[in-house]
């Protein structure tokens, strides 16, 4: 079982480095980037889903949030 996940490693690393910075630039955009254009209950409702939901929170507030 071990070496099953060793050899997976190279493939699940750069998924992880994405999904991670995509996360942390979602999280730095919402919080630094735009103070005066969201209210702080919609931050942080924004917050929990890129938190919560991983890649998909966070390519939905790219998707929908962004502009």
């Amino acid at each position: 079982m071990f070496s099953e996940i060793i050899e997976l490693l190279p493939l699940i690393a750069p998924l992880l480095v994405i999904q991670l910075g995509l996360q942390l630039y979602c999280l730095l955009d919402l919080w630094k980037f735009s103070k005066g254009q969201r209210d702080k209950q919609d931050r942080l409702v924004w917050t929990l889903v890129v938190l919560l939901f991983s890649l998909f929170g966070a390519l939905a507030y790219l998707v929908f949030e962004r502009r």
